[in-house]
């Protein structure tokens, strides 16, 4: 049963870097595209998804910190003897990079995004909205 959670917990944590990469990629392509609009209404669609991929994005990056840990203290016991058994050692090392890599990839998208979508916000004047959509019950953006 141990041997299951483990192998759970490693897919998990595969599967959250690769929530934060599309997450990131998203809201990237995203405010590309909010940029080019011009539109009110399009800009506060774009400021509410933004938040709400946000969301997903900080929960998958902490789901990475927490599941890498248990990772990392069963490495050698889990995953090493099956990489070197299979002579895969190599494999699961180029992987490891590119996980890292699209983590640090992830991340950088989302500080870069996040000063044009302030500056957007500001354009348009939603910065009132933003912040009581963040503060909200619900995370409902109010009319106006």
């Amino acid at each position: 049963m141990f041997k299951i959670a483990i192998m759970m917990n490693n897919y998990f944590h595969d599967l959250a870097t690769a929530l934060l990469v599309t997450s990131g990629a998203a809201v990237y392509y995203l405010t590309k595209t909010a940029e080019a609009t011009h539109s009110r209404d399009a800009i506060r669609f774009f400021s509410d998804s933004y938040r709400r991929l946000t969301t997903i994005g900080r929960v998958a990056f902490v789901w990475i910190l927490a599941a890498g840990v248990v990772r990392i203290l069963n490495f050698e016991s889990f995953e090493w003897p099956e990489a070197v058994g299979k002579n895969l050692v190599v494999a699961l090392i180029i992987k490891h990079i590119i996980m890292f890599t699209a983590v640090g990839f992830g991340i950088y998208a989302w500080l870069k995004v996040n000063s044009k979508v302030k500056k957007l916000r500001q354009a348009y004047n939603l910065e009132d909205e933003a912040k009581a959509a963040e503060t909200a019950i619900g995370g409902q953006i109010p009319q106006s």
